[in-house]
C-alpha cells in the first residue's frame, strides 16, 4: 500500500571512518568508530486548504516566516495515474509538484491529496518542500531548508478526536520517504561511500485506549522497497541503481503513548536486521489519530513523521526518514457506514 508515500527527506550527512591495517598480520584490527545518531523530529503539521480542486499549503522557513503555495499558481506538474487506487471507498486522488522562484529563494514541493467524492471538503493532504536560500540551484540539496507535511480536516488539533476508553484497535497504511546508508568497513570499496534511494513500505499499527499505547512495525508484514524516483525525482532519479545495502530486511518496531487528544510523540524505536548486527538506534516519530470516527467508533486513521537512525557493528550507518498514513479494516469497508 502506497497510499502517501511522499516523503521527503533529510540527507544523511553521517560519514564512516576510514581503516587502516597495522602492520602485522598479527595487529589487532583498529577499533570501530561509533557513528554519532542525531535524529530530527519531523512536526509535519501546517496549514492547508483545498477548495475547488485547487490545494495551497503553507511552507514554513526556517526563520517561522510562511509562503503559500497552491496547484492554482504554482504548478509545475500533475498526474494521476501514477498514483495507486485510494483504499478507501468513494475517494479519489491527485499529486502535484510545485515550483517557485522568488526574490528570496527558490521552493520546490510536492504534494498528493486524496478527497471524500462526495464531500471534497473532507480531504487529506502529504508531501514535503525544500526552501533553498537566494543562488543555490534545485540541485544543491543541501543548501535547503527541508519539512514534511501531512494535514486535513480530520487531524484539526483544535478538533480533538474523541477517543474510546477502552479496548484496541488495528491500523495498516503506508509509509514512505528517503533512506540512506553509510558503508562501513565490511563493504570492500564501498567503504567510506553512501547512497541513498526513495522507500515505500507497510506499516502496521496497534492502538491500546485502555493503555493509550500505539505499538507497531515498518516492514514485518512486507519488505521495505526502494521506489527511486517516485517523489522526489528531480533529486533522486529513477536512473539511479538501488543501494547496494538494500533496505528490504530492515524492520523498524515503534512504541508511543498518545495524550487525551489523540498525539503522540516518542524516542521508542528499535531497528532489527537478520544478518546485521545493529549496535545502536536513535530516533523519533510522531503523529496523530483522525478525529473521524469508523463504523466501530473508532479513529478511522493515524498519521505521522518520523526520522530514524541506526549504527552497525561494522561502523555502517543508515537512516529512514519519511512519514505514514494508516486505516483501519472499517474504514475500508464500502458496507461500513463510514460516509466521511
Amino acid at each position: 500500500m502506497k497510499l502517501f508515500t511522499p516523503i521527503f527527506l533529510i540527507l544523511l550527512s553521517l560519514t564512516a571512518g576510514c581503516f587502516g591495517g597495522g602492520s602485522g598480520d598479527s595487529s589487532p584490527p583498529p577499533p570501530i568508530p561509533t557513528p554519532t545518531l542525531t535524529p530530527v523530529p519531523q512536526p509535519f503539521r501546517t496549514g492547508t486548504t483545498f477548495v475547488d480542486n485547487v490545494l495551497s499549503v503553507d511552507v514554513r522557513y526556517h526563520d517561522g516566516r510562511t509562503r503559500t503555495l497552491d496547484t492554482d499558481r504554482h504548478r509545475d506538474g500533475s498526474w494521476a495515474r501514477f498514483l495507486p487506487r485510494p483504499l478507501q471507498p468513494g475517494h479519489s486522488s491527485r499529486e502535484w509538484i510545485l515550483a517557485e522562484n522568488h526574490y528570496d529563494g527558490r521552493i520546490l514541493l510536492y504534494a498528493a491529496v486524496s478527497w471524500n467524492d462526495a464531500d471534497p471538503a473532507d480531504y487529506l493532504a502529504a508531501g514535503w518542500w525544500l526552501v533553498y536560500p537566494p543562488g543555490s540551484l534545485t540541485d544543491d540539496v543541501e543548501s535547503a531548508t527541508r519539512g514534511v507535511f501531512l494535514d486535513g480536516p480530520e487531524l484539526d488539533p483544535s478538533n480533538p478526536p474523541d477517543l474510546p476508553l477502552t479496548g484496541t484497535a488495528t491500523y495498516l497504511g503506508g509509509a514512505g520517504g528517503l533512506y540512506t546508508y553509510n558503508y562501513g568497513r565490511n563493504w570492500d570499496e564501498l567503504a567510506g561511500s553512501s547512497e541513498h534511494t526513495e522507500f515505500v513500505g507497510i506499516i502496521a499499527l496497534t492502538a491500546d485506549f485502555g493503555s493509550r499505547r500505539l505499538t507497531g512495525c515498518l516492514g514485518c508484514l512486507e519488505q521495505i522497497e526502494v521506489d527511486p524516483g517516485r517523489h522526489l525525482y528531480p533529486i533522486v532519479t529513477w536512473r539511479n541503481p538501488d543501494p547496494e545495502a538494500s533496505p528490504a530486511d530492515y524492520d523498524l518496531h515503534f512504541s508511543a503513548s498518545f495524550d487525551a487528544k489523540g498525539a503522540f510523540e516518542d524516542t521508542e524505536i528499535t531497528v532489527t536486521h537478520p544478518e546485521r548486527t545493529i549496535t545502536q538506534t536513535a530516533g523519533t516519530w510522531r503523529g496523530q489519530f483522525s478525529n473521524v470516527p469508523d463504523a466501530d467508533g473508532n479513529p478511522r486513521r493515524v498519521v505521522g513523521s518520523s526520522d530514524v537512525h541506526f549504527a552497525e557493528e561494522d561502523g555502517s550507518s543508515g537512516r529512514f526518514t519519511g512519514i505514514f498514513d494508516a486505516l483501519t479494516p472499517a474504514a475500508l469497508k464500502l458496507d461500513g457506514g463510514n460516509a466521511n
